[in-house]
């Protein structure tokens, strides 16, 4: 059985575009940056980091010298040609993202680990659901088409 990876992609009526703000340009924010970009239908129109060099570093990655950049994430979060958020912060800063993220009617893409506590989840999970938001946690690796095909696939190699 062959696995499709169009469905993957988001598709969105009218030829726009899916607009993102990035929080967090580090080491994984950089590379989320650069993969994201190239997804069809999708643009970053903002970043935040708190560190000025990494500002410079996104506008290199997106390749827009004028991209607007804050040290704010909730400047993003106002900002109302911003559908989505992809956040690559420090983990401790994971449920208040979430959180406001979903409170202010955005989805969200965070990395891994979803929280530190299980309180910090339950309250993540919350505020998704009273919202009606959508929040992915990353785990790339599980959401690989390959890996995809292979669960499907009990070691005898039939389907399950």
């Amino acid at each position: 059985m062959l696995i499709d990876p169009e469905p993957l992609f988001a598709s969105v009526a009218g030829g726009e575009k899916i607009r993102f703000g990035m929080v967090g340009i580090g080491m994984q924010g950089s590379g989320l940056l650069g993969e994201a970009i190239q997804l069809p239908g999708v643009e970053c129109v903002a970043a935040c980091d708190l560190y000025d060099g990494r500002h410079t570093v996104a506008r290199e990655i997106t390749g827009k010298a004028n991209l607007p950049v804050t040290r704010r994430y909730q400047e993003l979060l106002a900002n109302k040609d911003i559908d989505c958020i992809v956040a690559a912060v420090p983990d401790h800063w994971h449920k208040q993202i979430v959180v406001d993220t979903v409170t202010a009617g955005k989805d969200i893409y965070c990395e891994k680990p979803m929280s530190h506590s299980a309180a910090d989840g339950v309250a993540m999970v919350e505020a998704a659901k009273k919202s009606g938001r959508i929040v992915q946690i990353g785990s790339q690796r599980v959401s690989f088409v390959d890996l995809r095909q292979s669960e499907r696939t009990d070691r005898s190699g039939s389907d399950r």
